[in-house]
């Protein structure tokens, strides 16, 4: 059975970027299409390479690292939330699974 990774996709200024929670692999894309695939080819690389070096620290991504990962692809359309309002909108078409 093969493994599944979560994968959140953001549409920055100039490019869409992806990162594996679970991994903590990112990649960037010029659309969609591009950025999946991309990102398919980090997490099976970086699979490879911990197999070839199992010393390596494999560990997800924070929540502190997820936070900064938001606020560096927030899109230009984004506005403050209004007075006494405490959670920010955020756009998600689809959370694909990565295997």
């Amino acid at each position: 059975m093969e493994k599944k990774y979560t994968a959140i996709v953001r549409k920055s200024k100039l490019e869409y970027v992806a990162i594996c929670l679970e991994l903590n692999v990112s990649a960037r894309g010029e659309d969609l299409a591009d950025v999946e695939k991309n990102l398919r080819t980090a997490i099976e690389l970086y699979l490879v390479d911990i197999k070839e070096h199992p010393e390596t620290a494999v560990s997800s991504i924070s929540t502190d690292e997820f936070i900064e990962f938001l606020r560096d692809t927030e899109p230009e359309w984004y506005k403050e939330p209004g007075e006494g309002v405490l959670l920010r909108s955020l756009e998600v078409h689809e959370v694909p699974s990565y295997a």
